[in-house]
Formats: C-alpha cells, structure tokens, sequence
C-alpha cells in the first residue's frame, strides 16, 4: 500500500496524469514493443540461418582436415586411426572447437568416430566432403541447435543502430503527442481569456480549418463563444432596460406618493409606499450591480486599502449611527496598497461591513482589521450580532439567501453574494467563521497584483 501511494505522488508531482504523457508513453511503449517483436524476428531468423552455416562451415572444415589427415597417414604407413585422433584433439582442442563426429568412406569403414555413441540416428545430420585423392566421404554430426534468441536480441539492442531507433521513436511519440496536445491547450487559454474579459473574438483560420476532430472541436468552442456572448449581452441590455422600465414608473410612483403626503402628511400608507419604492429601487441597483461584476473587466488600478475602509466607515457612521466602528490599519503608509479593480473592491467591502453594522446589537462595535502579508492583505470584519449558525455560513453566500431564509427581514441576500464575486474576480478569497463569543468573523484575503480566477 505504501510503494502504491509513493507511485501515485510520483505520477503526481511529475504531472503524468496529463494528456501529453499519456499519449507519449502510449505510442513510445508501442513502438517499442513494434521494434521488439521486429528484432526478435528479424534476429531469430537471421541467427538460426547464421548460426547453421557457421556450423556447417566448421563441420566441414574439421572433416576435411580428418580426411586429408586420413589419407596421407595411410600412405605413408598404412594405419591413421590413432593418429588421426591424437594429431586432431592436439589441433582443435585448444580452441575448444573439437565437435562430435563421425565419417566413413565409401565403403562404409569408420575414418573417425568422435563422441557420436550417444547421438541417436534420428538427431544426426549428414554431408559430404572430399579427400585430396577426389574420394568421397560421409560425415554424421549432431544437428545444429537452435540459438539463444533472448539473448541475441538483447545483445543486437546494445548496437549504436538500436540506440539511435530508441532516441528517434521517444522523439517522434513527443512530436505526435504535443500535435495534439498544444491545439488543446491553445482552446483551454482561449475559453479561459473568453471568460475573463468577456470580450468576443474569433480563433485563428489555421485552428478552424484543421480538418480535423480538434478543427470541428475548435469550431463547436467558437460557436458556443459567439452564442454565449449574445446570450450575455441579450441578457444585460434586458437588465438595463427592465430596470430602466421600472425606475420610470417607480419615480412617478414616488411624486405621486409625495402629492398626497403634502396633502396627507401622517397617512401610514404614503410612507409605506415610500419604503417600497425604495426597496424595489436598491433590489434593482444590486441585481445590476451583481451583473457588472460577472460580466465587465476593467483595467486594475492602484488602490490604498485604508482610505478606501475609512470612506466606507464614514457611510455607516451616517446610515447607523448606533454602531461604533474601529478601524485598525497595517503599519506603515505603504503596506495597504494593492493593484486592483478599485469599484469592485468597493462594492465588497462597501456590503460586508454594511452587513456587520446591519446585524450588529446596537451599542457593539464593529472592528475592522487590515494586515499585510507576503504577497497578499488580508481584511477582517468583526461584528457582535446575533451570529449565524454554521450550517448556514456557506449558504449565505447564494444569491437570495438570508440568515433563517427569512424572506421578510432586511436586504436582499446579494450583499454577500456581490462581495464574493467581486474577491474571486481578483483571484481573492472569502472566508466567515463563527466566533465562540457570538457575531461573525468575515475575512477577506487579496493579492497585492490582481491576478483573476480561471
């Protein structure tokens, strides 16, 4: 189990779950086995046939050296047997190359007989050869055995031949691989810029006309683009224009209200339509708010954390003058500058420290806390509310929701929403914690260099 979990934090942290190393082990591992099987063929065959004529050759050679031997001895004195075999074990045996033999002439007398006793008939092979007098003589050896194929093989991969196929097929399955690899990347970076700027554009001709499964891939994701685009523009020119509908009626809504209170000023009524229209009016201005953020990117911008939290406690001071608020900075004029996209950052805070003044017991403080990090500050807003139950502090973050999913209470339930929007289009997190003593805790952390969310 353990040399299990090393392999996969291996495979892990050498990224070989990507499509790039599996396609190029794939066709590297099979053209290995391709050049394997071909060489062990190639090799088999070519070291049987090598290996029977080398011992053909042999074999003829020490007959013909048995049989001029053979003759010549009998010409002189009669009788060779015996010193043919001693002249031939002194000959051959020091290379070690004596083999097991047996030839007989013509007539069928033994010339030379050699460890051929235990060679049964059917495992004998038989040739012929010649004396220096043109007599004809047969020569019985044991039949050739086959060679060892494994490690033929193995000692042909060693050859400079092999090694420069190996190279070539680990290259060619890395230039296969990125192929179709690299379009693929190339897709994923434009849907990616697609959905971080939101601005239309089309994939280079060369990409469409592939010909290809990647082509028509490529054609689909340009397609989805331009459909998506006018879908977002569709649905943000209805927002404007639904909101500008309702304002226009809502304002004479508000005049008209504001005639019969001159005449009527203590109608409860009036004033409640008064607290409707404007309702409706902040509802509208937070949906559009909600939209901006998915669907604009503007240019970042430098941006002093503590001005920007100061302006905002100013607001609350006049919107909730029962909540006393503190503000702790980070030390130093520079450690609370960060580049980013100032009016969304505004709008995040602007809604979670207007949310802790919101939900805060009248009398309790609000803290408001900036600390600067490595390459990121980190705000923290503190109230002494009533507090949030933990099952809920990720549900609040859904559009709509409020604590309890009370629909009557205060807000919208896009405060929290349009703030975490907001921190991910700067690549930023959110993060609430119930503290033991009752309230919430809201930390928000940032990059000093905007750097936005795939």
């Amino acid at each position: 189990m353990r040399v299990n979990a090393a392999w996969q934090n291996i495979r892990q942290s050498l990224g070989f779950k990507r499509l790039f190393w599996r396609i190029f082990l794939t066709f590297w591992v099979a053209s290995l086995a391709v050049m394997a099987a071909t060489g062990y063929v190639l090799v088999n065959e070519y070291a049987s046939n090598e290996n029977n004529q080398r011992f053909l050759n042999l074999v003829t050679s020490q007959a013909e050296r048995i049989v001029w031997r053979y003759e010549h001895e009998t010409l002189v004195s009669g009788t060779a047997k015996r010193k043919i075999k001693d002249w031939i074990r002194q000959r051959e045996n020091r290379r070690g190359e004596l083999l097991p033999m047996l030839i007989l002439d013509a007539n069928g007398k033994t010339v030379f007989h050699y460890r051929m006793n235990k060679v049964p008939p059917e495992q004998r092979s038989e040739q012929q050869v010649y004396g220096p007098s043109n007599a004809q003589y047969s020569v019985f050896v044991h039949r050739p055995q086959a060679p060892r194929i494994l490690k033929q093989v193995l000692y042909r991969f060693q050859s400079l031949q092999f090694v420069f196929i190996f190279i070539a097929s680990a290259l060619v399955s890395a230039l296969l691989s990125w192929t179709i690899v690299k379009p693929i990347k190339y897709l994923g970076a434009f849907s990616r810029k697609y959905a971080n700027e939101q601005t239309i554009s089309s994939l280079p001709s060369p990409m469409l006309n592939r010909g290809d499964e990647l082509g028509d891939l490529a054609t689909d994701i340009n397609f989805m683009v331009s459909k998506t685009h006018e879908a977002a523009s569709a649905q943000q020119r209805l927002l404007h224009d639904v909101s500008h509908e309702l304002r226009a009626p809502l304002a004479r809504l508000q005049a008209s209200a504001a005639i019969i209170e001159q005449k009527q000023p203590d109608n409860r009524h009036v004033k409640q339509i008064h607290n409707d229209c404007h309702r409706i009016d902040q509802l509208i201005q937070q949906i559009l708010n909600f939209s901006t953020l998915e669907n604009t990117m503007p240019e970042p911008k430098q941006c002093d954390l503590l001005a920007l939290c100061e302006r905002i406690l100013d607001d609350m001071a006049v919107n909730y003058p029962g909540i006393p608020t503190t503000l702790t900075p980070a030390k130093g004029a520079q450690k609370s500058l960060i580049m980013c996209f100032p009016e969304a950052v505004h709008q995040a805070l602007d809604n979670i420290i207007g949310n802790a003044c919101k939900y805060s017991n009248k009398g309790e403080s609000v803290d408001v806390t900036i600390e600067p990090l490595h390459d990121n500050v980190v705000i923290r807003v503190r109230d002494h509310g009533p507090g949030v139950n933990k099952d809920e502090i990720e549900k609040l973050l859904q559009p709509f929701y409020r604590a309890g999913n009370q629909m009557h209470t205060q807000g919208f339930g896009l405060g929290l929403s349009i703030a975490l929007k907001a921190i991910h289009k700067h690549g930023g997190q959110l993060h609430m914690t119930s503290p033991s003593d009752g309230g919430l805790s809201v930390e928000v952390t940032l990059p000093k260099n905007v750097a936005p969310r795939d």
